[in-house]
């Protein structure tokens, strides 16, 4: 797999897959609510990756709804979590899962989309109305017109080549052609990311760093009454 970079959606740096959790743990968690760390990415392409935190009274269906929008939805399909061979419950609460759970999340059961949702670690932030909270996002891929070597825009969803507009235009069956979007879903079923509002800006402003917590983090999720 390619070494990918990802940005930081709360103070703007860009950050390698291999350092962003460190720098999401030291440089952006205080504040007046505890919070879940979690990352998520593509079970078989693990250059999609996800950071978002989610706060210690939300259920897996937060998570779900999240997932969707950012990287999932096009159809309404169905959608749930595994642990092992064990489906859980959307309604079953994030602060019952353990520092270092991967869990196997599928939407649509047809042209099925699989992510690996892993529980981080515990985290602060400051207090917010929103269940989940963006906050690092791989860059997007750069990818190339199988036919002049253009940036790709679109992908054959039948095929699965990536095509210029020019080159998609000319193509045969070009119907069949769908946006590249920052997913791994890219290219299944009917998926364009419509919902997806969640764009880098890298000219901000992003807020100031936060400062590091005191050391001795529990390894087990407080939950919301301790």
């Amino acid at each position: 797999m390619a070494l990918t970079r990802g940005n930081c959606f709360i103070c703007g740096a860009t950050v390698s897959k291999t350092a962003i959790k460190n720098h999401i743990l030291k440089n952006h968690n205080d504040g007046d609510e505890r919070c879940i760390l979690i990352k998520a990415e593509g079970a078989y392409d693990k250059n999609y990756w996800l950071y978002f935190s989610v706060s210690l009274d939300a259920t897996l269906s937060a998570a779900d709804a999240f997932l969707r929008r950012i990287w999932c939805e096009c159809c309404g399909h169905l959608s749930a979590f595994r642990r092992g061979v064990d489906e859980l419950g959307k309604s079953r609460k994030l602060s019952l899962l353990y520092i270092g759970d991967i869990l196997q999340y599928e939407y649509d059961f047809g042209s099925t989309t699989e992510i690996l949702v892993t529980v981080v670690d515990n985290l602060s932030r400051p207090a917010q109305k929103e269940k989940v909270r963006l906050l690092a996002r791989n860059v997007p891929a750069l990818e190339k017109c199988v036919k002049c070597g253009a940036p790709a825009t679109q992908i054959h969803a039948w095929e699965g080549g990536m095509f210029c507009d020019k080159c998609a235009s000319n193509a045969k069956n070009n119907e069949a052609f769908l946006p590249i979007v920052n997913s791994p879903r890219c290219g299944e079923c009917g998926y364009t990311g419509e919902y997806d509002k969640w764009t880098f800006d890298p000219s901000g402003p992003f807020p100031q760093p936060a400062a590091a917590p005191a050391k001795g983090r529990r390894k087990k999720l407080v939950s919301p009454d301790e």
